[in-house]
């Protein structure tokens, strides 16, 4: 089986199976039992750990001294804890170098292995390092992804064959079990073979070039997504979480809806058109086709689009987030405007960027920025570097001069610091600087790679994990 065509997206876990056969979730036999009934950690794990001390350079929007660390580490971010693996020697896994991890920096698969081996889960809480929660399992694969609405959870993977009795065929199969950020089972499913993804809740599916199957961890019919279109051809990037037919992407389920292309072929003289519907019942919510393209995108005599690519980049709060492609002749400009979903009117103004090429990518971004967690920033690395708009109504903040250095945004901070690279001088390299995402006044020019933190929300603290540890700071302003 390979183990590297199982992918939880956004996150993707797998946790593994007792005896070939379920998965393994038993709690130390020396875990306290709390009077709400979860199970807890033996009383030395449960305190503030003392890991090692800090020695790395300050890092913009972090507080100077961590709040706690570990040793050498990597960890799955759940919300209000992170979780934790550990190997049946006691070393924690790394997380690092696995294929297909998310676009966000953030880790996907923290443990893989040829066979299901034991392995100890633990969820520790992301302000103290306290142990909440261990979880003693039987695991291929241990990896980040979603639940419902886009909870974070750790789903747990376990592989297992039938060998074929001499004349039936050999069969595989997987089975995954989801855990919340408590360690509470949300879910558990088995699908044949290991070719598909778990996002939402969801076990992922190809089903033909144009449809896309989703099944329910937690029961329930499955749904099928299918695009339109002549030979149309629809797949699922897990790096993502899109859709992705002809030049059209957007997330594949986003809370209670689901997204699908129409016109999703090469074959088609109609554009692209992305397509919102009730996951449930399959009732259209919002489409482009139905909300005027916002100015600057170019239509032909007929009134039609003459650029395909289309992008849904968010949705929430009754509002999708869009970015249309300029036209035919301009490839690389894309309009960004926000329509209600109720109405389909357009809500405030729109950006027009013209972004930059990156042919050696292997994952469709164009006309993609990164955000600020509460939504108010946004920023795309444009022809001209970085530029920075407001969402809410289009406006721009700031963009890069000609004479600067062209800069790639990378992430932001709760409190506004972005965090980005520019090209090092005469070495093919990146130099990692953060400037101030409102002023673009520049906080530290020069920082490891491994000191650019991600942030865990709600709380806001912000993460690193280098070759000395894994370190979890406060944010500051």
């Amino acid at each position: 089986m390979n183990k590297y065509t199982v992918m939880a997206t956004g996150f993707v876990l797998s946790l593994g199976l007792v005896a070939g056969c379920g998965s393994s979730e038993g709690d130390d036999s020396t875990t306290a039992k709390p009077k709400d009934g979860r199970s807890a950690a033996p009383a030395q794990d449960r305190a503030t750990p003392k890991g090692p001390t800090y020695s790395g350079p300050a890092i913009p929007g972090l507080a100077a001294k961590p709040a706690w660390s570990l040793g050498p580490s990597g960890a799955i971010d759940l919300g209000d804890t992170f979780l934790f693996v550990k190997d049946a020697q006691g070393a924690y896994a790394l997380g690092r170098g696995w294929e297909g991890e998310p676009i966000d920096g953030s880790v996907g698969t923290l443990h893989s292995a040829d066979d299901p081996e034991p392995a100890t889960l633990e969820f520790r809480d992301v302000k103290t390092g306290e142990v909440r929660k261990t979880l003693k399992v039987t695991t291929d694969r241990v990896a980040a992804t979603t639940w419902h609405d886009g909870v974070r959870a750790v789903a747990v993977f376990a592989g297992a064959t039938t060998e074929s009795d001499g004349l039936s065929a050999e069969k595989s199969t997987t089975t995954v079990t989801v855990y919340g950020s408590d360690g509470a089972e949300l879910g558990k499913a088995t699908a044949e073979g290991d070719t598909f993804h778990v996002n939402e809740g969801h076990i992922i599916e190809q089903d033909g070039e144009e449809s896309l199957k989703l099944t329910p961890i937690d029961g329930g019919a499955a749904h099928k997504v299918t695009c339109t279109g002549q030979l149309a051809a629809c797949g699922f990037d897990p790096r993502n979480k899109e859709i992705d037919g002809g030049q059209a992407h957007a997330p594949l389920i986003t809370g209670t809806y689901a997204f699908h292309v129409e016109n999703a072929s090469t074959y088609e003289t109609d554009p692209e058109q992305l397509v919102m519907t009730d996951l449930a019942t399959g009732k259209k919510a919002w489409s482009t086709a139905d909300v005027t393209p916002p100015a600057g995108v170019e239509l032909d005599e007929d009134g039609k689009r003459t650029s395909g690519a289309l992008r849904v980049l968010d949705v929430r709060d009754g509002r999708v987030l869009t970015a249309w492609g300029a036209g035919a002749l301009s490839p690389d400009t894309w309009v960004t405007a926000t329509y209600d979903i109720a109405s389909g009117k357009q809500i405030g103004g729109s950006s027009t960027y013209s972004y930059e090429d990156e042919p050696a990518d292997t994952i469709n971004t164009e006309g993609s920025s990164v955000f600020t967690p509460d939504r108010t920033l946004a920023a795309a690395r444009t022809k001209r570097g970085t530029a920075v708009w407001q969402p809410a109504d289009g406006k721009e903040v700031w963009v890069q001069k000609d004479d600067e250095k062209k800069r790639k945004p990378l992430r932001f901070s709760p409190t506004g610091v972005l965090y980005g690279t520019t090209d090092a001088d005469g070495t093919g390299g990146n130099v990692y600087l953060a400037v101030d995402g409102r002023t673009k006044k520049v906080l530290a020019k020069s920082l490891p790679e491994e000191n650019i933190p991600l942030f865990t929300q709600p709380s806001g603290y912000g993460y690193i994990s280098t070759e000395k540890g894994f370190f979890v700071f406060p944010t500051q302003s």
